[in-house]
C-alpha cells in the first residue's frame, strides 16, 4: 500500500497558490496515512512529487522510490513479471527513452519515472493499478486515491454520480469511472509524458501503448496454433509469473488453496517448479475446507511432501458481529475510498488507517474464470441468449433491477453495450465478448489485488490471458486448460473432484444478522441523499421484512444499499436526516388483525377470487377512474 501525488502545472504556482493545494491534500491524507509512513518529497513552483508509503519494506527488495542519478522511479505496485535487471532506476530510465517495459506485467503496477526536467508516467496494460487524474486552474494531477487529488485539485469532494450507478448495478465501479466528481481512472496502457519549458511550466501528451486490447487480440489470432502449443504458453506464463515473485519477496509466499480449479492450478505450477508455498483455506463452505486437505494429504502421500496448511474462518459471526454493521460500512469506504466490493461488509471490520507496515506476498487465483466460460450460459439453455444478453446479465448484477432505480438501469445498460460493441470491433464473436468484458470490466475494477501491494494474480500474466483468448468455447466450458496442465503437473491431483459455488452451505455471516436490520433501517430513514436514490427504497424495506420473518432475503439488496447510504453520508453533507426509528418500527410492528367481512362484503370478495370475477372486477374499476 502506498500514497502518491503527482502535480505538473501549465504555468509556475505563487507559494500561496501552491500551499493552499498541499494543505488541503495534507488535511485529507492525515485521516488515513499513518504518521509513521515514509515520506519523499520532490519537486519546485511548476510541479511535485509526494510519496508516502510504510517505513519498514518488510520482506520487498523491490523499493517504492528508488534513485540513481538523475533517475528516480516510483513504484506502484511491484512488478512482477518484468526484467528488473539493474534495479528501479534502470526501469524508469527504459520507460524515459520510450519503451513499452509494462508488457510482460502481471497487473497491477504503475510507474512514474522522473529525469530532470522530464517525466514519464505509464499505466499498465489492463488499467488496474490505481492511479487516478484530474485537472483544475492550470494544475493536472495523478494520485492513488480520488478522494485526495479532488481535495488537492478542487478542496471538495463531490460523488461522481455516473461512477455510483455503475456500482450500484455492477457492485464496483466500471471502465474508468471514479467515485468522486472531477477523476478517473488511468486508461489500460495510458502514458503521460510531461517536458518543462524553458520559461517554467510544464507541456504535457497523452497516448495509450500496449494495452488490453493487444493482449486479446494476438491472443485471439493463434486460435488456429496446436493444442499443445497454446498449453505450453499458459504453463509458461504461470511460471514466469510466480518464479519473477520470488526475486521481489525475501520471505515465504502465501497461496489462497480452495476446492476450486483456479488456486489448484497455481498451486501445481508452484509445486511442479520446486516451490513450496504455505497454504491458507477459508474454511466457512466445509466443502472447501476438505477438498483443500485432500489435496495437500495426497501431496504427502505420494511424494513424501509436507506443506504448511492452515485453515481459517474468514467471515465467522463471532469475528465480524463485534462490530456493527453501520461502522464496518465506514470503515471500509474510509480505508479505501468507497472502492472495495459491499460483499466485504460481512468481513471482519478492517482498521481506519492504512497499515503501518507492508503485507507479506500472497497469490491468489483470480482471473482462472477467463479459462473456463466463468460467466457463459449454461449449455442447452432454452432460449439461448446471445453474448451481449449474457454478459449484460452476469456484469449487472450487483442488485436485482427491480430493487434500483429504472434510469440507472438504463444508463448502465447504455455504456456497458457500448463496451460489448467496441469488443466486436476488435474481431471477437460468440462467448469471447463475455471473456472480454469480465477482463477490462470484472477483473479491472473488482479484484481486491489491485488495492493491496502483495498480492499477485498470476493468471493475469499477458501470456497466459491471451491463451485463454486462443481457446475455443467450448473447450473452456470443458474446463481443458485446467484439466490438462494440473493433470501434466501434479497427476496426483487430477481426479479429485472441484468444488463449486453450490457445493454445500456456507457458515459465514450474513448481512442482516447482528445488527444488520436495526442499521439498515435506519440508513433508511436517514440517508435521503441522490446517491440512495440509485435503488428503490421500497425494495430495500421489503429485504427488511424478510428478513425480520425469518427469512433469506437478498444480501445484495442490504449490502449495496448501506454501501450507498454510507457513502451519501460522506458525500453529500447536508442530506442526512435525524434518526427516528420509524422504519424499524414498522417493520416490528405485529400484523394489524384481519375485520372478518359480512354479508355483501364477504360475497364480493369471493367472487373477486374466481376468474370471471376477477376480470369483472378490473373492467368496472377502469371505467369509474376513467370519468
Amino acid at each position: 500500500m502506498h500514497v502518491m501525488l503527482a502535480w505538473f502545472a501549465a504555468a509556475p504556482l505563487s507559494g500561496p497558490a501552491r500551499a493552499a493545494r498541499l494543505d488541503r491534500f495534507e488535511r485529507a491524507a492525515a485521516e488515513v496515512v499513518p504518521d509513521t509512513w515514509r515520506r519523499h518529497e520532490f519537486g519546485g513552483d511548476d510541479w511535485g512529487v509526494l510519496v508516502l508509503h510504510p517505513a519498514d519494506p518488510g520482506a520487498y527488495r523491490w523499493p517504492t522510490v528508488g534513485t540513481e542519478g538523475p533517475v528516480t522511479a516510483i513504484s506502484l505496485g511491484i512488478p512482477v513479471g518484468l526484467d528488473t535487471a539493474g534495479g528501479p532506476a534502470a526501469l524508469a530510465a527504459r520507460l524515459l527513452a520510450g519503451e513499452d517495459v509494462h508488457r510482460e506485467v502481471v497487473p497491477p503496477f504503475g510507474l512514474l519515472a522522473l529525469h530532470r526536467d522530464r517525466f514519464t508516467l505509464q499505466q499498465d496494460w489492463l488499467g488496474m493499478a490505481r492511479v487516478f487524474t484530474g485537472a483544475g486552474d492550470g494544475v493536472s494531477a495523478w494520485c492513488t486515491r480520488p478522494g485526495l487529488l479532488a481535495a488537492f485539485l478542487h478542496g471538495r469532494v463531490r460523488p461522481d454520480v455516473a461512477g455510483w450507478t455503475s456500482y450500484t448495478l455492477c457492485g464496483h465501479f466500471g471502465g474508468d469511472l471514479s467515485p468522486v466528481e472531477g477523476t478517473r481512472l488511468l486508461r489500460p496502457g495510458e502514458r503521460v509524458t510531461g517536458r518543462r519549458r524553458a520559461e517554467g511550466g510544464w507541456h504535457l501528451d497523452t497516448d495509450l501503448r500496449y494495452a488490453t486490447d493487444d493482449v486479446v487480440c494476438g491472443g485471439h489470432a493463434d486460435q488456429g496454433r496446436p493444442l499443445d502449443e497454446r498449453l505450453d504458453r499458459a504453463a509458461d506464463a504461470l511460471t514466469r509469473a510466480a518464479a519473477s515473485l520470488h526475486p521481489l519477496h525475501d520471505a515465504e509466499v502465501t497461496l489462497g488453496l480452495s476446492g476450486g480449479r483456479d488456486s489448484r492450478l497455481i498451486a501445481a505450477t508452484l509445486i511442479a517448479a520446486g516451490r513450496a508455498p504455505r497454504l491458507v483455506t477459508n474454511d466457512d463452505t466445509p466443502a472447501e475446507g476438505d477438498v483443500a486437505r485432500r489435496l495437500v494429504q495426497l501431496l504427502r502421500e505420494k511424494r513424501g511432501l509436507r506443506l504448511d496448511h492452515r485453515t481459517q474462518l474468514a467471515a465467522a459471526p463471532a469475528s465480524v458481529l463485534g462490530t456493527g454493521l453501520r461502522e464496518r460500512a465506514r470503515r471500509l469506504a474510509h480505508l479505501h475510498d468507497h472502492q472495495f466490493p459491499s460483499t466485504y461488509l460481512v468481513r471482519p471490520a478492517v482498521r481506519d488507517r492504512l497499515p503501518e507496515a507492508v503485507r507479506p506476498a500472497s497469490l491468489t487465483g483470480a482471473a482462472g474464470e477467463l479459462a473456463v466460460g466463468y460467466w457463459y450460459p449454461a449449455a442447452g439453455a432454452d432460449p439461448v441468449p446471445t453474448p451481449e444478453q449474457a454478459g449484460l446479465t452476469k456484469l449487472l448484477a450487483g442488485v436485482p433491477h427491480a430493487a434500483a432505480a429504472p434510469e440507472a438501469v438504463a444508463a448502465e445498460r447504455d455504456r456497458v453495450t457500448a463496451v460489448l460493441a467496441h469488443a466486436r470491433g476488435l474481431g471477437l464473436r460468440d462467448e469471447h465478448l463475455v471473456d472480454y468484458l469480465y477482463l477490462v470490466e470484472r477483473m479491472r475494477r473488482w479484484c481486491t489485488s489491485a488495492y493491496l501491494t502483495g498480492m499477485v494474480t498470476p493468471f493475469l500474466a499477458p501470456g497466459f490471458v491471451a491463451t485463454t483468448f486462443a481457446l475455443g468455447v467450448a473447450q473452456k466450458r470443458d474446463r481443458l486448460l485446467h484439466t490438462a496442465l494440473i493433470a501434466r503437473l501434479v497427476p496426483e491431483w487430477a481426479e479429485v473432484p472441484f468444488v463449486s459455488a453450490a457445493t454445500g452451505p456456507s457458515t459465514a455471516t450474513r448481512v442482516w444478522e447482528g445488527d444488520g436490520v436495526t442499521a439498515v433501517a435506519d440508513l433508511l430513514d436517514t440517508a435521503h441523499g441522490p446517491l440512495t436514490g440509485l435503488m428503490r427504497r421500497p425494495a430495500v424495506e421489503q429485504a427488511l421484512r424478510t428478513a425480520v420473518r425469518g427469512g433469506r432475503p437478498d444480501p445484495r439488496v442490504l449490502q449495496q444499499f448501506t454501501a450507498l447510504a454510507v457513502a451519501s453520508e460522506r458525500l453529500e453533507p447536508g442530506t442526512t436526516r435525524a434518526s427516528t426509528g420509524t422504519t424499524y418500527a414498522r417493520l416490528v410492528a405485529p400484523p394489524r388483525p384481519r375485520t372478518p367481512a359480512t354479508g355483501r362484503l364477504a360475497a364480493l370478495r369471493w367472487i373477486r377470487r374466481t376468474r370471471l370475477g376477477d376480470r369483472l372486477w378490473v373492467t368496472v374499476r377502469r371505467r369509474v377512474r376513467g370519468r
